[in-house]
């Protein structure tokens, strides 16, 4: 089928043909598939290295041995209460820090005075690293568990307060003048336009937020813990059991996934009207 042509003055203009869709075609293969090809093809080709003896296997346990050792932490129960306690970590302390970054983006972004009250504070405190503040928290808190899960807030605080600070400074100000000729009051302009406006960007933020909570708990986790799975990645390194090792690293990894997949979830319940480029 030939281009649409358009007719004009000097001759017979060709249309561009656009490939960008908003939505995906039709396949025959799920998505989720798709999205395994790549982490399955590392396991075998992490397999093959352990057998053709490029890497050591008394060093670097191979994938084989995962189902084995899952089975049996499985049967001690130890690697049950280590998804619960970590998880909860994890999860407190996303919420604490994505709560508390929302709550003063909607400060610094809704009202003059908080942006100037906050927004220099939180550019102060941003370059800090969470690790370097490790220290601190032992000296005043101690080493128990709000030492861990406060680490993991002050990490995801920034990239939720960031981004949804973003989406509302970055609202058309086109909008805000149809909302005042609509006769939107203040109240009316926040809720319709402003907070709709920035919800994708703080979504973005989250999604941030996820993966930097789990990278911090392997860091928390290794400040004494007593339980979780860095109390099985500890207690693996003193025994040298690098099929622990591994396995609890593959399940920090498939909680994070997880973790990841519940938030954009969530965002396409909240955001059903937004599409996004899936490729061509």
């Amino acid at each position: 089928m030939s281009a649409p042509q358009i007719s004009t003055r000097s001759g017979a203009i060709t249309a561009p043909s656009l490939p960008l869709r908003l939505t995906a075609k039709p396949s025959r293969v799920p998505n989720w598939s798709l999205r395994l090809i790549s982490p399955l093809a590392l396991l075998v080709l992490w397999e093959v290295l352990v057998r053709i003896g490029v890497l050591n296997g008394g060093v670097i346990a191979p994938p084989s041995k995962i189902p084995g050792t899952v089975v049996e932490l499985w049967g001690t129960g130890d690697l049950q209460a280590a998804l619960l306690i970590s998880s909860f970590r994890a999860v407190s302390g996303l919420l604490i820090g994505a709560s508390l970054g929302a709550a003063f983006a909607l400060i610094a972004g809704l009202w003059r005075t908080g942006h100037h009250g906050v927004d220099p504070l939180a550019r102060l405190l941003l370059p800090i690293p969470a690790t370097g503040l490790i220290t601190l928290f032992v000296l005043v808190l101690g080493i128990g568990e709000w030492t861990k899960i406060l680490l993991i807030a002050f990490g995801t605080f920034f990239p939720v307060y960031t981004n949804t600070l973003h989406g509302l400074r970055s609202v058309d100000p086109k909008f805000v003048e149809l909302a005042a000729v609509s006769g939107l009051k203040r109240g009316g302009l926040i809720r319709k336009v402003l907070i709709p406006s920035a919800t994708p960007s703080f979504f973005v933020g989250l999604r941030f937020s996820v993966s930097i909570s789990w990278l911090l708990l392997v860091v928390a986790e290794q400040l004494n813990a007593k339980a979780g799975l860095g109390f099985l990645l500890t207690e693996a390194q003193r025994y040298f059991r690098t099929d622990i090792i591994v396995t609890a690293l593959l399940f920090y990894a498939i909680l994070g996934l997880l973790s990841d997949a519940i938030v954009v979830g969530i965002s396409r319940l909240v955001l059903p009207w937004r599409k996004e480029y899936v490729g061509s």
